[in-house]
């Protein structure tokens, strides 16, 4: 397998590929015989995989290996499939004249661009909508632990309009044991909706989220029960 001092990911091997390729292909287009183009490109080509290609050459001047055979003993060190296959195409288009090999591994490079930045966008969408989610996620579970811990809050209230102040007054409690149904509710809704969200954009485990989002309900409950205990004891 191929070994630099910086292992490129596969996606940024097959792009280097595709740089040198355009290369090549551009010295085919103009008539070149294939051997001499393979020169020519590399004195062009200044990218990470520039040893693979010059080992290439070495074996193409000095040992006399065929065009073909150099192609595909690059295309063996090789850690990306795709740019495996495409050098082994670019074999097969070496089949025919120089010209019409660099016509057709031109256009072929160029939809490889084209291809590459539409996923390149794809994937920056994905980042964007992750994100969105996660924040989303968070807010949620803020929000609810807000509203539950003013659950005692809001029952007093509906009873201060059922009935006389007076009457009421010496029953009133902010122990949230009483109201602990609504909060555990409140609870479970918000992990879950996280947790949901999460595996749904991101299609792995969400476990982390369902973590710090538990975590999030149950310090915004705290706080805004302490605030609201002194505020109104």
């Amino acid at each position: 397998m191929l070994v630099t001092s910086t292992s490129p990911s596969t996606d940024e091997e097959l792009s280097e590929v595709a740089n040198f390729l355009r290369f090549f292909a551009d010295e085919l287009k103009l008539g070149i015989c294939p051997e001499q183009a393979y020169k020519y490109a590399l004195g062009k080509y200044n990218g990470i995989l520039k040893p693979l290609f010059v080992e290439g050459a070495r074996r193409l001047v000095i040992g006399a290996h065929p065009l073909k055979q150099v192609l595909r003993s690059i295309a063996s060190s090789l850690n990306s499939l795709n740019s495996t296959y495409l050098l082994q195409l670019c074999c097969k288009f070496l089949e025919k004249d120089s010209m019409e090999a660099g016509r057709i591994l031109l256009s072929m490079v160029r939809t490889l661009d084209e291809n590459a930045s539409l996923i390149k966008r794809r994937n920056n969408l994905l980042r964007a909508k992750t994100l969105k989610t996660k924040i989303l996620s968070l807010a949620t579970s803020l929000v609810l632990g807000y509203v539950a811990a003013l659950t005692p809050l809001f029952a007093m209230l509906f009873l201060i309009r059922q009935q006389n102040i007076g009457e009421i007054t010496t029953g009133l409690s902010l122990n949230p044991i009483t109201f602990w149904p609504a909060i555990v509710s409140f609870f479970f809704i918000g992990i879950l909706t996280a947790y949901q969200l999460t595996e749904f954009t991101e299609g792995e485990s969400s476990w982390p989220m369902l973590f710090i989002s538990a975590l999030i309900f149950i310090i915004t409950f705290l706080l805004t029960r302490s605030l609201l205990a002194s505020l109104i004891w």
